[in-house]
């Protein structure tokens, strides 16, 4: 064999490897989970938890990072433009997923390409609150009220484009209602102005029962298509005379396009068992969450069908961020 040919034969060999041996050395070092939005709301409570769990699974500390702003764009941007090579991975949800492409004229990267798809991990309905110092008790009486007010009721999201932004502009067009809109950072700033009197309502998750047990918000509906069973004596958006308008968000691991295969294998197995893991289910629970784990052939589908269904929602209502 001539010294060209063995060279040719070595390093055919030497590739053929390669995806073998990203198997076996994933993870050799820290996982970085970007998080879309700032500490302290939903997403980043889950996130964390969630990352937290898969460490035990991957034998390496899962790190999550806030790089939050645009309604989620930015982190999900990073990673699209991240080393694929499953160090850097997305915590991601519905808002710069599913709403941005349905929402804006062009985007800083491509939904479903730019992105490997581990897992959906999580789902959730908003519950509508508002604050206490209102003459306002239910769903009804918020729409009388802001149809007597045009304007007058601020309701704070966590970015243009975002989850609560959206879903706010679709039940005030469904009721026929306007209310003036201020965006925040992050779901977590937009929380702690409404509890300072600074905004009047605020779509947020669940976990907010602990503020409306409280008393500091009072909440008058769920967006879900059924009652929530941490809220259930709050009627559902049909219910309340919207129709059969319902709103659901979503949470999951993407990667960068172009990541090895053999290391989503492993991340998606790991990603799986931790959300089987009876004790990764409880404490969700515990946080306010349900597990809503979709494989990620699935997902990646289910990302396709929700992006048509938000560009319809937002068609249908004339709703378009150019900002």
């Amino acid at each position: 064999m001539t010294s060209r040919l063995l060279k040719t034969c070595i390093v055919a060999v030497a590739l053929l490897m390669c995806p073998l041996a990203a198997a076996q050395e994933y993870p050799s070092r820290p996982v970085r989970l970007v998080i879309p939005l700032p500490p302290g709301g939903g997403t980043d409570t889950l996130g964390r938890y969630i990352a937290q769990a898969l460490s035990a699974r991957l034998g390496q500390a899962v790190v999550p990072e806030n790089r939050a702003g645009a309604g989620g764009m930015i982190g999900a941007d990073v990673v699209a433009k991240a080393k694929p090579d499953g160090y850097t991975l997305l915590w991601t949800s519905s808002d710069g997923i599913s709403m941005a492409p349905a929402l804006r004229k062009s985007l800083p990267y491509k939904v479903p390409e730019d992105f490997s798809y581990v897992a959906r991990v999580s789902d959730f309905a908003y519950v509508v609150t508002v604050a206490p110092k209102l003459p306002i008790h239910t769903l009804g009486e918020l729409v009388a009220y802001a149809k007597a007010n045009p304007g007058k009721l601020r309701y704070g999201t966590s970015g243009v484009g975002s989850g609560p932004h959206m879903a706010t502009e679709l039940v005030s067009k469904a009721a026929g209602i306007e209310m003036l809109h201020v965006p925040y950072q992050g779901i977590g700033p937009a929380i702690a102005a409404a509890l300072g009197g600074h905004v009047d309502v605020i779509f947020a998750a669940p976990t907010i029962k602990a503020q409306t047990d409280a008393g500091a918000l009072r909440p008058l509906a769920v967006t879900s298509r059924v009652r929530n069973p941490d809220f259930p004596s709050l009627p559902t958006l049909a219910e309340a005379g919207l129709g059969n308008l319902s709103i659901t968000i979503w949470w999951g691991i993407m990667a960068p396009a172009g990541t090895p295969e053999p290391v989503l294998t492993r991340l998606r197995k790991d990603v799986e068992e931790t959300m089987k893991d009876p004790k990764t289910i409880e404490g969700m629970r515990k946080l306010g969450y349900d597990s809503a784990y979709l494989p990620h052939d699935t997902f990646r589908s289910f990302v396709v069908q929700d992006i048509d269904q938000w560009s319809r929602a937002a068609k249908s209502a004339n709703i378009v961020v150019t900002d």
